[in-house]
Parts: C-alpha cells; structure tokens; sequence
C-alpha cells in the first residue's frame, strides 16, 4: 500500500513506463558550416571577400567532410590571375595546424574530401577562412563569379527514442 501512494507511487509508475520504453542508441549527428558569395559588379575585383567561420570539434567528432566548388565566368578566356580574382580557403584545426586548403584563380569543383581523427581530431575551436575576389554583372545576371565551401561535421550522439535531438 505505501509503495502506490504519494511520491513513492510516481517512482515506481516512472520506472515501469520507462521500462516500457526502447532502449537509447548511438547515433550520427551532423552540422553544417557553409560559406558562398556571388559577385554581382565589376567593382568587386576592387574588394576582398572576407570570411571566418569556426566550430566546435570535440571527442565525439568522427568526420569533417568538405565540398569546395568555384566558378569563374570568363576563367576560359582570361587568363588565370591570382590578384585581380580567386579563392584562398584555409581550414585551420585549434592547435594552429593547417588541415585543408585551396588556392584556386579558375573554376574548379574539387571532389569531396573527408577528413577523419588519425587517432583523433585536435580538441576545441577550429576556423574556416575565406578570401576571394571576382566579379560580375547584376543587370541580366548571366556573369558572375561565385563559389561554395561547405563543411559537415559528424558526431556520434546518443538518441533517445521519442526525442528528436540527440545528446
């Protein structure tokens, strides 16, 4: 009778229900940090493009995919410079070591690459740096120099069911 009644009744109603429940898994969870820029006018082979973006890489981070892809307009018929217009992007881990990086003055669609701990990932914040200059035109919109770096960071989590966010 008193294990029914008052708070000592919700512990045992808890624990039955819980263990009604599917166990907890392991599970992946991915975040993105995308950088992109179109070039609209002229004026802008005048200005540099700025970027910095960072993120948090912890034990639980398992793999650092990057897509890099850049467009230049007229890259067929102009030959390639790399201070009038280009792409300097730069991954840089916590410790100040270089992981990634692209210096590019013409299209080009670098296949995906994939970064994995080699036993593991140096801990803390790790900054993406993005520099470029191009140009462009806005009246039709047909010209424009433009690229994308996206990074997807995976972490294993554990999931619990009937909760949408991993932990």
């Amino acid at each position: 009778m008193a294990s029914t009644s008052g708070c000592m009744g919700l512990i045992a109603a808890r624990e039955s229900v819980e263990s009604l429940r599917d166990p907890a898994f392991e599970s992946l969870k991915n975040s993105k940090v995308s950088v992109s820029h179109e070039f609209t006018t002229i004026l802008n082979y005048t200005e540099e493009f700025n970027s910095r973006s960072t993120f948090s890489v912890d034990d639980q981070t398992t793999e650092i995919e990057i897509y890099f892809k850049v467009t230049f307009e007229f890259s067929r018929n102009l030959p390639a410079n790399n201070d009038t217009r280009y792409v300097k992007a730069t991954l840089t881990d916590s410790e100040g070591n270089v992981q990634w990086e692209q210096d590019v003055s013409e299209d080009a669609s670098v296949p995906v690459q994939v970064l994995q701990p080699t036993p593991s990932f140096a801990q803390g914040e790790w900054e993406l740096d993005v520099r470029a200059r191009g140009g462009g035109e806005s009246t039709f919109g047909t010209i424009q120099d433009k690229f994308v770096v996206i990074l997807t960071i995976t972490n294993t989590c554990i999931q619990y069911p009937l909760v949408e966010d991993c932990s």
